[in-house]
């Protein structure tokens, strides 16, 4: 997407480039149609992980009307990630996208999941970090519909990013909300006899043969207007779909996998609900003095999830006035001012009110900088403005968003890990650490910041566990003890810094602290502490931890200080997402067990029977022991997996080495298979040097694909292989985005 913001580097979700190269020699395919978003809901619920109070009803839809009872809006969901009917609608040629199929064949063709494989998975962190879902093990293609396609890879997992408020009046459609995944596609397989002749495709090719195995095919897509409304006669038929426009292009090496590095617009001043305001990026690329923008995720929907067309006219333009830093703050134009047309070099209108812009393009618009913005924009904020409403001269306009203050942006790559001290396999060690890429920019270009101020986010008593009263167990509080986790860096060099996060063994802290109310009704905030009396029993796994950062450079300003939500936790200021953390899931301790009984693992079993009904009530009941005999084979397939897969269990992803191998030492041991040494789970690669690419080509996946490519004719119909792990996780592979 980057490609497309760069003149044509369109694998993300916006119309900026993402390297260095002309628009005209990135090539950039926009896609736009329904997927589907089984998610279970059922582990929504932080409580219903206690087996000793897990209630059957629980894996009921909930009532009509009656949101405190059941397992919320799609307990028995599968998980699955399906791109149902998404196809390429334009395509970038020489700096103008192109619609019509006859100017090149990849018009109209299928953005479609792998060929004779399960679904890709959604994946929460935790029922406590719900906020950066992942989508583990999906494959993509392009096809035209009669074969494997075009070409072929799988998606990088990543989590979701920039959730913003969408629909202010959802139509009944449950969820306004919406989000956008970056990630790359690996092991990629092109069609030695493509059935099409598409320039735009043999640009993306030779790009990528261009800029060697560090460059890479990305895919941006935003996914928004998502039903989870069960009841409504009509709007009930797109129960679990939902809407979705993006790219696909080519990253450039050195570039983040998961979000475009450019010219990063944020408020200035942080809402009341901090999902109203927008983030989105946008590309300058001075070589071809073009810039390009995505709004794809920022801008307001109307009840029917299309782009809202009384917004004005919007103009993007270069603010004539620099930001400037005096006394260790910052003096700028925040959104919401008044400017005169001599305030600004504008650059062009956005053409978002056209019919059918949104789905053509993407919301990616791609501008010829005139001579007087060209001049600035090295050094000087981006911003939209809007006409004032008013009948004097002469004219007035308004800051609709801007640019970060001095074009400061850092953000985290691999922002979500997990991490397994005390329980690696086959050597458990009392830490584990994961290395995490941080990238800064100033004004777009790389920055060799002084460094970063790295902190924990503090307790939380994140979740849903408010919703009803489920007498014996409490919602427990994240973020404790705060020891276990400590963090180091490295210096920036070319825009990258390190944070190697390390952590302990959390020796089961959410069974020791959880919330108690408050004494009195004038203390609306409880103290987190550890509680006199644990809990007993199986419930939640490990901790959850958040760290914050920020530059230097910013770690005094006003701008920047965090503030307090309603549960006294610590939120980032408005200038990064109200979500931009490093996300950490940190198990338990555990001594894998190599001659297991059935007691050592009727626990996690039964866990996973409670939390996953579409196992249980369609495969097989995990929580009976004869049952799990009686498909052990199938069963220690999907433990057995490669955590990327798509048929790994648990689906969930949130089972240590060490509990997987005892899991797997009691399948072999029912089957009557002698006991298997113990191997590495769930970590088959070291942790990726900073900079380092992702593989592009596995050789053996590679010739695998080819096989299919080559031999089959025609397009399926919608199919899912029916076997036990057909709703299942991948053996963890350090370290994705979204990493295990």
């Amino acid at each position: 997407m980057r490609e497309v913001y760069r003149a044509t580097d369109g694998v993300r979700g916006l119309a900026l480039r993402g390297g260095a190269s002309e628009l005209s020699d990135r090539a950039a395919n926009h896609l736009r149609r329904p997927v589907q978003a089984d998610v279970s809901t059922i582990n929504n619920e932080v409580r219903y992980y206690y087996n000793e109070t897990f209630d059957s009803a629980f894996q009921d839809r909930r009532p009509s009307g009656n949101p405190d009872e059941g397992g919320w809006w799609n307990p028995t969901g599968s998980g699955a990630f399906r791109l149902v009917d998404c196809k390429v609608t334009s395509a970038w040629h020489d700096g103008a996208w192109v619609t019509d199929p006859a100017k090149d064949p990849a018009i109209g063709l299928l953005v479609a999941n792998a060929l004779g494989r399960s679904a890709g998975k959604m994946v929460d962190l935790d029922p406590q970090m719900q906020m950066a879902s992942g989508i583990w093990g999906m494959g993509v293609r392009l096809t035209d519909g009669t074969g494997p396609g075009y070409v072929a890879g799988d998606f990088w997992p990543a989590c979701f990013r920039d959730l913003t408020m969408r629909q202010e009046k959802p139509r009944q459609n449950g969820q306004p909300l919406g989000a956008s995944y970056t990630s790359v596609l690996q092991n990629l397989v092109w069609n030695p006899s493509p059935t099409i002749a598409s320039r735009v495709l043999e640009q993306i090719r030779r790009l990528l043969q261009q800029h060697g195995p560090e460059a890479a095919l990305s895919i941006h897509f935003n996914l928004y207007n998502y039903c989870r409304n069960y009841d409504h006669p009509e709007i009930a038929k797109r129960y679990t779909f939902g809407d979705v426009v993006g790219a696909i292009g080519v990253a450039l090496p050195g570039e983040p996998k998961s979000f475009v590095l450019g010219r990063r617009f944020a408020p200035t001043k942080r809402a009341e609900n901090p999902y109203a305001s927008a983030y989105f990026d946008a590309v300058v690329d001075m070589a071809s003095g073009t810039v390009s923008v995505d709004l794809g995720n920022a801008l307001p929907l109307d009840e029917d999830g299309q782009v809202q067309t009384n917004l004005g006219r919007m103009s993007l333009v270069v603010l004539a006035k620099v930001d400037t830093v005096a006394n260790g703050q910052p003096t700028f134009l925040p959104e919401g001012s008044d400017l005169s047309d001599g305030d600004f070099d504008k650059i062009g209108d956005l053409p978002y009110a056209d019919p059918d812009w949104m789905t053509t393009t993407a919301g990616i618009v791609s501008l010829a900088l005139p001579a007087a913005a060209l001049a600035l924009v090295a050094d000087h904020p981006l911003a939209i403005v809007t006409p004032k409403q008013r009948d004097l001269l002469p004219p007035t306009f308004t800051i609709w968003a801007r640019e970060t203050v001095m074009g400061y942006h850092v953000r985290a790559d691999e922002f979500v890990q997990r991490l397994n001290p005390q329980s690696q396999v086959p050597d458990p060690q009392p830490t584990d650490s994961a290395d995490v890429t941080v990238y800064a920019a100033q004004w777009g270009k790389p920055f060799n910041s002084a460094g970063l101020h790295v902190e924990q986010l503090g307790p939380t008593s994140l979740g849903t566990g408010a919703q009803q009263d489920i007498k014996g167990i409490e919602v427990p509080w994240t973020g404790l003890p705060a020891e276990v986790v400590t963090q180091s860096q490295t210096r920036f060099f070319e825009g990258r810094a390190v944070v190697t996060v390390t952590a302990t063994d959390p020796a089961g802290a959410r069974l020791v602290y959880y919330y108690t109310p408050p004494p009195n009704d004038k203390d609306p905030l409880p103290t987190p502490a550890k509680q006199p009396t644990p809990l007993v029993g199986t419930y939640m796994d490990g901790q959850i931890y958040s760290l914050i950062y920020k530059l230097q450079e910013t770690s005094d300003w006003e701008l920047y200080k965090y503030t307090l939500d309603p549960s006294g936790a610590r939120t980032p200021p408005a200038q990064q997402h109200y979500l931009d953390y490093v996300d950490l899931h940190v198990r338990d301790g555990y001594a894998a067990k190599l001659d297991p009984t059935w007691q050592d693992v009727a626990p996690i079993f039964s866990q996973y029977a409670n939390l996953y009904p579409v196992m249980s009530r369609r495969l097989v009941d995990l929580s009976d022991e004869q049952s799990v005999a009686a498909h052990a084979a199938s069963i220690e397939l999907a433990f057995s997996l490669d955590m990327s897969d798509p048929n790994y269990m648990p689906v969930t992803r949130d089972m240590s080495p060490a509990k997987q191998q005892t899991v797997l030492a009691y399948l072999r041991k029912v089957q009557g298979k002698p006991a298997a040494a113990p191997e590495s789970l769930q970590s088959t690669s070291a942790p990726r040097p900073v900079g380092a690419p992702i593989p592009v080509v596995n050789r053996d996946a590679a010739a695998a694909r080819t096989s299919v490519l080559s031999k089959s004719k025609q397009e399926p119909g919608h199919q899912e292989r029916r076997r036990v792990g057909a709703i299942a996780q991948p053996k963890t592979r350090r370290r994705t985005p979204c990493s295990a």
